[in-house]
């Protein structure tokens, strides 16, 4: 499971965008949004339009921040 934090005034709003128009499975709960596979990463990583000093990415399995460059 991956964790995905995004700190915005409108974070929760900006998810939940993303999450309807890429159609995944995902929860999301106020500016954190829980993806449950890494191909759904994958895709948030590559189509992300947000900005991306302000997202935050864990990844649970490993105990690690994953770092977006």
């Amino acid at each position: 499971m991956y964790l995905v934090i995004v700190r915005d005034r409108n974070a929760e709003q900006q998810l939940k965008s993303w999450a309807r128009g890429a159609n995944v499975q995902v929860t999301i709960e106020t500016n954190r949004m829980k993806i449950y596979e890494e191909r759904t990463l994958s895709h948030f990583q590559m189509n992300w339009s947000g900005d991306w000093n302000s997202v935050v990415i864990w990844d649970c399995w490993n105990k690690r921040h994953i770092h977006a460059d």
